[in-house]
């Protein structure tokens, strides 16, 4: 089974801020969360955060969903 992932940060080697992984399989559910960022950068906050389309999680808890 194969898996794509993508994910976003906050700037270059920056916290992480949101992440997918995709199954191949189309019958197979998807994986998307968004993680808090308190100190989004300019430019993360003017043209990410905006599109994110999820509501920010603890890592802690982006964590327990993904173990779901």
């Amino acid at each position: 089974m194969r898996y794509f992932l993508d994910a976003e940060f906050n700037g270059f080697g920056g916290e992480l801020l949101s992440i997918a992984l995709v199954p191949q399989d189309d019958a197979l559910p998807a994986f998307y969360e968004a993680v808090i960022c308190e100190h989004p950068t300019a430019w993360v906050r003017e043209h990410v955060e905006p599109v994110l389309d999820k509501h920010p999680l603890s890592r802690e808890q982006v964590s327990n969903r993904f173990f779901e």
